[in-house]
């Protein structure tokens, strides 16, 4: 008696393996485009409260009238879709303007895209020492939200909402 596997075993084994690793390769992609939304969510977030700790430690900046008086990120969906900015507020005005010191431009992810604003452009800066939180130069009753989505699926979408108690909520 001959112990082993038949031709017919070999080739019906490969299938189910070949059937298998198609299906998963398939919803690989759209897994990785939902993975990357989700990275770029918390990114922002991370962001947030990274220029919230600068205020609250009263980092210091160099801008050219003296130092800066508080930190933000500046949203822009014409100008910036895929990106936005970290800045020192150096004139204290509570928006980024050419006065204002760029820390550094943050890209989303590949795929990624600001979808919506609740205003654009959208600053949100926090002033020292609480930090005081000002969205759109407002500091009471105000609350920014920036929605992200992706490009190739705009219903696949996260949604940050800020308010101006310092508060960063991701839905």
């Amino acid at each position: 008696m001959h112990k082993g596997f038949t031709l017919i075993e070999l080739l019906v084994t490969m299938t189910i393996i070949g059937i298998l690793s198609s299906v998963l390769f398939l919803g690989r992609g759209a897994e990785e485009k939902r993975l990357a939304l989700g990275r770029s969510i918390f990114q922002l977030s991370q962001d947030l409260r990274e220029v919230q700790g600068l205020a609250m430690g009263f980092q210091e900046e160099s801008c050219p009238d003296g130092a800066a008086t508080g930190f933000g990120i500046y949203f822009h969906q014409v100008s910036f879709p895929e990106s936005y900015l970290l800045f020192a507020d150096c004139n204290n005005n509570q928006y980024k303007d050419s006065s204002d010191v760029i820390l550094r431009e943050v890209k989303l992810e590949k795929d990624v895209q600001i979808q919506s604003l609740s205003s654009s452009p959208l600053n949100i800066v926090f002033v020292p020492p609480e930090p005081a939180t000002f969205i759109g130069g407002v500091e009471s009753g105000v609350e920014g939200v920036i929605t992200i989505s992706l490009k190739s699926d705009s219903s696949k979408q996260k949604v940050l909402r800020v308010n101006t108690a310092g508060r960063i909520e991701i839905e």
